[in-house]
């Protein structure tokens, strides 16, 4: 609950953008007697405000109209955002006619809506009914790749950044014309018979990450020309690029070799 100061102070909603916007509040008023004496509300203080279709300032709550020494118990208030497409930012503040405070300040979306608790709690829905986290308690990129917070949640991009994640994997036919599977992959190339060269999206902070790379071979006799063994290709890995060799170990010196398919996933720090 709000306190609201009669003939003093308005409770107003500032937003920024042509969207939507429905108030609706909740509010009791109380004398200043002791014990203080509930009074009769008006339908200009309680329920349903008028859309907010513009981006405007509106006056949702006017105490400057009550006797001077009475309340209003500000006890529930939500903005929804009917706007089939447009968001808008929404800024609800309090003035007491001479010094303005900010309430809460949020991006409605869409279908999203704010909401003052009873218990002077605000709460941020999406369009779905789902509270919105807080950011704060989002781990950063460092906390990601140190690995020992407790007390943050993960999202999507935060799993990128753990030093445990696969930073970028793929899957390339044995010729290295085309990726047929990939993450993080911006390209492949054929640099040779039995040589696929893999360009990474977006790169490793250096060249010591780890690289684990399998074929599938082209056939399925293991006495027959066609059994691959496959390296990383000397020094070939940079930051952002390296190179997997094939080779046919069924004679005694190894000839290079395409593969059916290269496989690759790599770990490390970007």
């Amino acid at each position: 609950m709000l306190l609201i100061h009669g003939n003093t102070d308005i409770i107003r909603v500032v937003t920024g953008s042509a969207a939507d916007i429905e108030p609706n509040i909740s509010v009791m008023q109380a004398d200043g007697a002791s014990p203080p004496i509930i009074q009769i509300i008006s339908a200009t203080l309680n329920g349903p405000r008028a859309s907010i279709t513009t981006a405007t300032t509106t006056t949702v709550i006017d105490a400057t109209g009550i006797t001077n020494g009475h309340v209003l118990n500000w006890k529930h208030g939500s903005f929804y955002n009917n706007h089939a497409t447009q968001a808008t930012t929404l800024r609800v503040e309090h003035n007491d006619g001479t010094v303005t405070t900010i309430l809460a300040n949020v991006n409605l979306l869409a279908g999203e809506m704010l909401v003052f608790t009873q218990g002077g709690v605000w709460l941020h829905y999406d369009s779905n009914g789902a509270v919105y986290p807080s950011v704060g308690n989002a781990a950063s990129q460092a906390e990601m790749e140190a690995g020992t917070a407790a007390d943050k949640y993960v999202t999507p991009q935060g799993v990128n950044w753990h030093p445990g994640a696969n930073k970028c994997w793929g899957k390339a036919v044995g010729a290295g014309t085309s990726l047929t599977v990939n993450w993080n992959i911006a390209s492949v190339a054929d640099t040779g018979t039995g040589r696929l060269g893999v360009t990474i999206g977006t790169d490793f902070s250096s060249a010591n990450y780890s690289i684990v790379a399998s074929l599938e071979r082209t056939v399925t006799a293991l006495t027959a020309t066609g059994v691959e063994d496959h390296a990383i290709r000397n020094a070939s890995p940079t930051a952002g690029v390296f190179e997997i060799e094939s080779y046919d170990q069924t004679a005694i010196t190894f000839v290079a070799q395409d593969p059916a398919n290269y496989y690759w996933q790599c770990a490390g720090d970007q």
